[in-house]
């Protein structure tokens, strides 16, 4: 008779948390590559497109996005509190936002400087905390409930779904919209883009630098605000009393009880600073980029909420690789917008039968890559050994 035994590894295999992150993208990478292939998408032309969305400007505002968000996560992660909605946080976030600059400050003229700011910073204000309640909920429910916290904060996702698909429909249907459902467009006064302008040289190497720039300087705002949430998440795991308690919390919970930390009111604090961060980049977002909400709300995004649990833990958790795993993620997320719309591709699925879902196998690249990342990482924490009796 032949029995599997699974062990924890006493000694972590030498470069194993780095080693997994590499080949999980590399398999994830060569698994999507194949899958494609047997429809007929020559891998040539999946590896050329993967390959210079890693070079192209075109990712600066989902890497920016991506960062912010996996930093929010990782918060939560880090004392093993699984927030899984930031998807809805984000959303709720939206709200205050759409109420303030559409309906009770709404205009189609100038305004002053002065109510420019308060409105923005009140809009900023208010999503950061709508998404520290959204998040807060699901802290609550574990905390006091003892329901575990993934299904919480997904089925929270689908809440805040169709909320916020209610008022769209309802009190935030915009005036000016022609019939659409959605909101009315946020009056100029309160939007973060900033407009530039970059004359081209003719160089392509020149060129490339300059979209770079280009990109940055219009979504400014957005870097200024990762700059504070880098500095913000650092400090809060290395200078505050809070911040260890939820290092301690995903290390060694029991050591809190006997400490006599309240453990409830640390979950909750935690899924409320993760949730609050992602309401920060939702004002940010509607503000410089999406300027209104449609219905239905949840084709609005490229699911950031859930590309952003790929980011944290890819990470590993690591304050310093948050940025390099969201710059990888949304090189790989662009690849597969850019893939599904090129005319090869488009031609191949519809001779397959999946005419119409080009753009769902951008997922099948994110999947296969957290398909392999958790077989990888379930390898290196463990070891499984076959005994004969």
């Amino acid at each position: 008779m032949i029995r599997l035994i699974v062990l924890k590894r006493t000694r972590p295999l030498k470069y194993g948390r780095l080693t997994t992150v590499a080949l999980a993208l590399a398999a994830g990478i060569l698994l999507y590559t194949l899958i494609l292939a047997v429809i007929g998408v020559n891998p040539l032309l999946t590896f050329s497109i993967i390959s210079a969305s890693f070079i192209s400007s075109g990712v600066v505002k989902d890497f920016i996005v991506l960062t912010v968000l996996g930093y929010a996560l990782l918060v939560a992660f880090k004392g093993s509190l699984w927030n899984i909605g930031a998807e809805g946080q984000f959303y709720m976030g939206a709200v205050p936002v759409i109420y303030l600059t559409t309906i009770v400050f709404f205009t189609t003229g100038s305004v002053s400087i002065i109510q420019s700011v308060l409105v923005i910073a009140g809009s900023i204000i208010l999503a950061i905390l709508f998404g520290g309640l959204w998040g807060a909920i699901a802290g609550a429910i574990k905390a006091y409930a003892g329901v575990d916290e993934v299904p919480v904060t997904l089925i929270l996702n689908y809440v805040a779904y169709y909320l916020v698909n209610i008022l769209i429909l309802g009190p935030f249907q915009g005036k000016y919209v022609y019939g659409y459902k959605r909101t009315d467009l946020i009056p100029e006064a309160y939007q973060l883009s900033i407009r530039v302008q970059l004359a081209p040289t003719g160089n392509p190497v020149i060129d490339g630098l300059l979209s770079y720039v280009r990109e940055l300087i219009i979504f400014g705002w957005w870097v200024l605000a990762l700059a504070m949430v880098v500095t913000a998440v650092w400090w809060f795991f290395n200078k505050t009393s809070l911040g260890l308690k939820v290092k301690v919390l995903g290390s060694n919970p029991d050591y809190l009880v006997t400490a006599g930390w309240d453990v409830r009111k640390v979950t909750i604090a935690t899924f409320a600073i993760s949730g609050g961060i992602v309401g920060l980049m939702s004002a940010l977002y509607l503000l410089g980029y999406l300027l209104r909400l449609e219905y239905p709300i949840e084709s609005q995004t490229a699911g950031y909420g859930y590309l952003a649990i790929l980011v944290a833990w890819l990470s590993l958790l690591d304050i310093a690789l948050v940025p390099v795993s969201a710059y990888i993620i949304s090189s790989l997320t662009n690849a597969g917008i850019s893939q599904s719309s090129a005319p090869e591709v488009k031609q191949a699925l519809a001779q397959a039968g999946f005419a119409g879902a080009e753009l769902s196998f951008r997922w099948i690249m994110i999947g296969s890559i957290l398909l392999t990342y958790s077989v990888l990482r379930f390898l290196s924490d463990y070891e499984v050994r076959v005994i004969r009796e």
